[in-house]
């Protein structure tokens, strides 16, 4: 059963998670590449207004941790002391094999770029795991947290490719 929120929890909750430009992320379906901007288009105004689509609440967070996690850490520096923590160091590990402890290093990282997000109240669980059989380059980084303000989970899948791309 879905409970209705009131206007000042849902203010509460846009408050927490934000809002910010939505993205398109053209790559396969859950790959999380190569984003660009969304057109949106409002087909009530006469003549059509064309202006950038937006997210809000746990869209905008779950587009959020997609982008810290794309981020190679120390990336955005050059843009104030503020991203010094600011994406993952996960992207060293391209070129390693696909095994145990790669993986465990992949989650070590992970887990460390999480928990400079403001976002989030709890990280349930976070899995690295290789989705084919022998392993191959990729590997799924499984994500279950809780945002601040939300009672459900946010599930994430965000692969990661030890050869630098899908």
């Amino acid at each position: 059963m879905t409970t209705r929120r009131s206007p000042a929890e849902i203010r509460r909750v846009l408050e927490l998670q934000g809002t910010d430009l939505e993205l398109d992320f053209s790559g396969p379906a859950g790959t999380f590449e190569d984003a660009d901007l969304v057109l949106a288009i409002d087909p009530e105004q006469a003549p059509r207004r064309h202006d950038l689509g937006h997210v809000e609440g746990a869209e905008a967070a779950a587009q959020a941790l997609v982008n810290r996690l794309k981020t190679h850490k120390g990336e955005l520096v050059s843009l104030g002391r503020v991203y010094e923590t600011y994406g993952s160091a996960h992207h060293a590990l391209i070129g390693e094999p696909n095994v145990e402890r790669t993986r465990n290093q992949i989650k070590r990282h992970v887990l460390e770029a999480l928990s400079h997000e403001p976002r989030i109240d709890e990280i349930e669980s976070c899995r690295v795991w290789a989705p084919d059989s022998p392993p191959r380059d990729r590997v799924d980084i499984e994500l279950v947290v809780r945002l601040r303000g939300e009672p459900t989970p946010l599930s994430l899948v965000v692969p990661f490719f030890l050869e630098g791309g899908p």
